[in-house]
């Protein structure tokens, strides 16, 4: 489809060209009375123009992209004929065919119009045949002229509207790249990411967990963080979903508030969030965040005229201390996490407290 459009706009210029430059030759061979090339080019003029009425009508770019490079061929030749004779043809114009024919036609178009051309060149020195003008010198020199300024212009002015049909195609293959890695980027995003916190989501979060178990220094510590609101339903049902997401963001904020920069926090659903602390054995990070939470959690939240508490619970527990596995792990701070909420308030406990 957009090489149709493309070489139908190729057509289209060129035809525009072909139509000045034949109406500019009309008059150059009135003023000089050669009524027969007036005949030619006229009818070349009127071909060219019904051929851009069938373009406008009918789209159909090989009939008519065929049809002006063979009319356009067909006139240099008879033109040719008329004023220089056969023997002494004058090529510049079947070194510029081949172009037009490779711009308006395509592959095909070049091969034939190639070999149509070369043909002409070759066989124009094996015959002799006068011309049917007998001109001045320097009428030939005018007509001389006029054709290498012409076949000059044709070949330039097709390369600039090749040059800026390619240049079109171009811009718009990056634009629908562009667009193509933007939709993955946002496919990929949405995979990762929870769409109403902006935390990366659970698969996201046990993917790195994995990374980071997996490239764990031996003498540091990777501590799971398991967090849930304990009154998030009630919100829910007493002031809505809309007051719940508002919640749902501000605590997302003081949990980011609470961890530090490089701790990875993620929320895996619901009113459920996660995070993993990386720190050496001796270290007590873990407690001194878990408080953080805390302190912040008992902080009263205003919206508008409602004012809400968010205890939280938190689940504890440490790699390698308290499992070897993932799976082990998270399911030992999911333990730990119930454990905290049966103590009233916001609260954490550590999974190697409940074997006591």
């Amino acid at each position: 489809m957009e090489q149709h459009a493309r070489q139908y706009r190729l057509i289209y210029y060129v035809s525009l060209e072909l139509i000045v430059i034949s109406a500019v030759i009309i008059c150059l061979y009135s003023l000089m009375k050669l009524w027969y090339m007036v005949v030619l080019f006229s009818g070349g003029f009127s071909i060219v123009i019904i051929n851009l009425w069938i373009l406008s009508r009918t789209a159909n770019t090989f009939f008519c992209g065929h049809l002006i490079t063979l009319i356009t061929f067909t006139i240099i030749i008879v033109a040719s004929c008329m004023i220089w004779g056969i023997g002494t043809i004058h090529t510049q114009w079947f070194y510029v065919i081949p172009l037009l024919a490779a711009a308006l036609v395509g592959r095909s178009g070049l091969i034939i119009y190639s070999a149509l051309s070369l043909f002409m060149i070759l066989g124009s020195g094996k015959l002799s045949l006068p011309p049917f003008y007998h001109l001045p010198q320097y009428k030939l020199e005018m007509i001389e002229w006029v054709n290498h300024l012409f076949a000059y212009l044709i070949l330039v002015t097709t390369l600039i509207n090749l040059i800026y049909e390619h240049e079109q195609y171009e811009q718009k293959l990056t634009n629908k790249n562009y667009l193509l890695q933007s939709e993955k980027d946002k496919y990929h995003y949405l995979a990762r990411f929870d769409q109403l916190t902006n935390l990366p989501n659970s698969m996201y979060f046990k993917q790195h967990l994995n990374e980071i178990i997996n490239s764990l220094a031996s003498n540091y510590r990777a501590t799971i963080f398991f967090i849930d609101l304990d009154n998030f339903k009630y919100v829910n049902d007493c002031y809505g979903h809309n007051i719940g997401d508002r919640l749902l963001l501000e605590v997302s904020r003081r949990l980011q508030i609470s961890f530090r920069e490089g701790d990875f926090i993620a929320r895996i659903g619901g009113d459920e969030f996660i995070a993993v602390v990386l720190h050496t054995e001796d270290e007590k990070i873990p407690q001194l965040i878990a408080q953080r939470i805390i302190q912040e959690a008992e902080e009263k939240i205003q919206f508008e005229n409602i004012e809400l508490s968010c205890p939280l619970s938190i689940g504890l527990a440490t790699y390698p201390t308290d499992a070897q596995e993932v799976t082990e792990l998270l399911i030992k701070a999911d333990q730990a996490m119930y454990a905290a909420k049966k103590i009233k308030g916001s609260s954490y406990c550590k999974a190697d407290t409940l074997a006591l």
